[in-house]
């Protein structure tokens, strides 16, 4: 099994980016430790695998991704519409997975209490 390297993304606009550009029909979504991770997975034919995420604090409002192959805007949306200059992608809810640590999203304030704790005590 390939290994897995993690590739976060500064924006949303950045990850729909990579999904315009790969033709990637799907977005995955799971909570962790107070944060939201979107994120796609790329399995290569060599010795890694990619995953491009993104997180937030807040989840975001929609069950799709809509892309505007005219202008390139970006919007959320709760369901499909038919109008061809508008990509549907769906954000598909994760109950579990392995390829993410907890840890790497542990908010900002429960890191700064750790390190202030570790140096008290």
């Amino acid at each position: 099994m390939p290994e897995l390297k993690r590739i976060k993304l500064k924006s949303f606009e950045d990850l729909v980016n990579i999904v315009v550009a790969t033709q990637m029909p799907l977005v995955h979504h799971i909570a962790l430790n107070e944060r939201h991770v979107y994120f796609l997975p790329f399995i290569g034919m060599s010795d890694f695998g990619i995953l491009y995420y993104f997180e937030t604090n807040e989840p975001l409002k929609g069950k799709y991704i809509v892309y505007n192959k005219l202008d390139g805007k970006i919007s959320l949306s709760e369901k499909i519409e038919n109008d061809a200059r508008l990509t549907f992608v769906p954000i598909i809810e994760v109950a579990e997975q392995n390829a993410f640590s907890s840890k790497i999203f542990e908010s900002k304030k429960r890191k700064e209490k750790k390190k202030k704790e570790n140096k008290e005590g």
